[in-house]
């Protein structure tokens, strides 16, 4: 049978087939309106066979029950473009989109779940408890400040060089190219489950850039802030659908797995310079006075 040959109708709910790329399961043709219902990790779909995908069809009747019950009572951005995930608190519910048109997941189907970045874990999760884990890139991003200075200064030469002759200007110097890798590039979610069609599901996000041309640390900071305050709500939902009743441990940067709570980092050999620049970072609103008061007496020892 050639590609733009009639095919026979939809074995499932007997509907026309695509001419362009339909899909196969099998050797049979299914119709885009039966496929367009999967929504399975990529792995399983790949070993689907035609009964599986009419077992798949009765899950997928079934969870639309509880799309029609889904009432939002939280939306959390994560990941690429307008990626959205929302829960229902009352249900103990989840979905993995901005409405409720994807796979709806139960709290209880949750087995655990980790957010890092890159590979520093922030969050681990499970009934056993929830562990957040202390983050070293705002200390990394400060310990940047220097660089980021010399930067600004070469640029500055650069552009009175280019001035020098005829007081214009003229692009004669090159103009220096910040190119310093971030702290971290990105955060990355794995949710895992005891579920029909779903082991794993993984969501990546980016992190906070600096601008190229005119890097600054509290900007980075500001928007490093901004996705924190995403990431913290995003594990308190995932607690609160699916593990309420566990306990909460604050652990040292880097220890996953080791279990030890978090102890005061010895304070750098000039504590004073360092708190002047939490200081500014609180006036400028990127950390809050809570967390400076935290910091000056981690710095100080106390």
């Amino acid at each position: 049978m050639s590609l733009f040959s009639k095919k026979p109708p939809c074995p499932i709910c007997g509907g026309k087939i695509s001419w362009f790329l339909p899909t196969k399961i099998e050797g049979e043709y299914i119709c885009d309106t039966c496929h367009g219902k999967l929504d399975i990790q990529t792995e399983k779909e790949l070993n689907l066979t035609m009964q599986g995908f009419k077992e798949y069809l009765m899950f997928y009747d079934q969870n639309k029950l509880l799309k029609d019950q889904f009432v939002i009572s939280e939306q959390i951005d994560f990941g690429l473009w307008d990626t959205k995930i929302i829960f229902d608190y009352q249900n103990k519910w989840f979905c993995m989109s901005k409405q409720p048109d994807k796979t709806v997941f139960e709290g209880k189907q949750l087995k655990s779940f980790t957010i890092k970045e890159d590979n520093t874990p922030l969050f681990e999760g499970s009934a056993a408890g929830i562990r957040r884990y202390a983050s070293t890139v705002t200390e990394r991003s400060m310990s940047m400040a220097p660089q980021i200075a010399q930067f600004v200064a070469s640029k500055r030469m650069a552009r009175t060089l280019d001035r020098l002759d005829d007081g214009k200007v003229n692009n004669s110097a090159s103009v220096p190219y910040f190119d310093i890798p971030e702290p971290f590039q990105a955060f990355h979610m794995e949710l895992h489950f005891h579920h029909p069609y779903w082991t794993v599901l993984k969501c990546d996000m980016d992190g906070p850039r600096f601008n190229n041309t005119l890097p600054d640390v509290n900007n980075y900071l500001r928007s490093y802030q901004q996705s924190i305050e995403e990431i913290e709500k995003l594990a308190a939902a995932l607690r609160t659908v699916a593990f309420p009743g566990a306990a909460e441990q604050s652990i040292g940067p880097g220890m996953m797995g080791m279990g030890a709570l978090h102890t005061n980092i010895a304070p750098p050999a000039d504590a004073i310079e360092e708190i002047k620049k939490y200081k500014v970072l609180m006036e400028d609103g990127v950390i809050s006075q809570q967390e400076f008061e935290a910091k000056k007496k981690q710095l100080l020892g106390i």
